[in-house]
């Protein structure tokens, strides 16, 4: 079966042509949609540029209300690593704007908390704190990667504020949780954790680690 016109990953000259095409002719209500998974594609290919452009054409534009807070939420998770001021500004104007989060991972306050840890200072790592709070009061997502997430921006708080007994028992439960299974059997791979060998050592590492 073919690719999708919208889900390649290609962006080479001919090939924005050829998007850019295909776009026009799309239905209006639909453009929204192919911009972003568009992006997602490039994200996945490394082309990381052509996905922030082409996430920011989402926001731009008010007529693409409905892919609006995916694309911010995306944009946000792009700028974490090398402009964190930017996601953090994001991740903020996303739950303003969307406190459901409806249309997105669920994950902006375990996002924002992860950014703020990495301030430092007690301020931040109070409101830290308090969003890693309301995201598991409130979201309880069933999925096992989204638990790691919150287990393991918890060990860092934990940690930088000193509480070792707290990121010691966070960190055996996100080993727990990278072992676990998908929530939904008839789709095996949704919600499984794909960590990398450093964060694995370092979760061991804390977990056995004394209190």
């Amino acid at each position: 079966m073919a690719e999708e016109w919208f889900r390649t990953s290609g962006w080479a000259p001919e090939d924005r042509a050829e998007f850019e095409r295909r776009l026009r002719q799309a239905r209006p209500d639909g453009r929204g949609q192919y911009l972003r998974i568009k992006g997602l594609a490039l994200h996945d290919a490394g082309e990381l540029e052509g996905a922030r452009m082409l996430w920011e054409r989402v926001l731009d534009d008010p007529g693409f209300k409905a892919e609006r807070h995916a694309a911010m939420e995306h944009l946000a998770d792009l700028a974490a690593t090398n402009d964190p001021q930017r996601a953090e500004a994001l991740y903020r104007q996303l739950l303003e704007e969307d406190p459901s989060l409806n249309g997105t991972t669920v994950m902006a306050e375990v996002s924002l908390a992860e950014l703020l840890v990495r301030e430092g200072d007690p301020e931040s790592l109070r409101e830290a704190g308090e969003l890693l709070k309301a995201w598991v009061t409130h979201r309880a997502s069933p999925f096992p990667n989204a638990r790691f997430q919150w287990e393991i921006a918890l060990v860092r708080t934990a940690t930088a504020l000193g509480e070792r007994s707290v990121a010691r028992d966070a960190a055996r439960r996100a080993l727990q949780y990278a072992q676990s299974g998908a929530p939904f059997p008839r789709h095996p791979q949704l919600g499984l954790v794909y960590a990398e060998a450093q964060v694995m050592d370092w979760l061991r590492d804390v977990a056995d680690g004394p209190v």
